[in-house]
């Protein structure tokens, strides 16, 4: 009897074990089988509305989108986390829940100012991985730069 007590003991750990491997796992780690893991909701704000009247204080030029773009893939490390191309699949960004948003999703542009953009850029998304850049790593004027090129990643829908 004593030794059957262990057995159940020993089954009880690795059966806890194996659970708690499988939500680590599933939070940490998605698998990759077409599911949506915690998606990012677009039609709910993630900022303050006073966030959608922030107007761009810097002129938009091809200039500046190119500067935006070296910041993005810079200082700004925004492709670690949204990727080269900003859909949102960068290297520390897999690891994120939920997934950092996709920035040439096409919702985005039509729901989002850039205003909104920028204050993510400013305060962080609260719930997110998204953490205050500014003006710890990027300038507030970087920032709006970086908005410019954003803009520029729409896919077509």
């Amino acid at each position: 009897m004593h030794q059957g007590r262990v057995v159940l003991i020993l089954l009880t750990m690795i059966a806890a074990f194996a659970v708690g491997i499988h939500f680590f796992t599933s939070i940490i780690a998605p698998p990759e089988s077409g599911q949506t893991v915690l998606s990012f909701d677009l039609s709910r704000p993630r900022t303050p509305s006073e966030a959608r009247k922030l107007v761009n204080p810097i002129p938009v030029s091809e200039e500046v989108i190119q500067q935006g773009n070296a910041l993005f893939h810079g200082k700004g490390n925004c492709f670690v986390c949204h990727g080269d191309t900003g859909k949102g699949d960068g290297e520390a960004g897999v690891l994120l829940v939920p997934k950092p948003t996709n920035l040439t999703d096409p919702n985005l542009h039509m729901l989002r100012r850039d205003g909104e953009i920028f204050w993510a850029m400013r305060y962080g998304i609260e719930g997110t991985g998204m953490f205050a850049y500014v003006p710890r790593h990027i300038t507030e004027e970087e920032a709006w730069t970086i908005v410019h090129y954003v803009k520029t990643l729409k896919a077509e829908p």
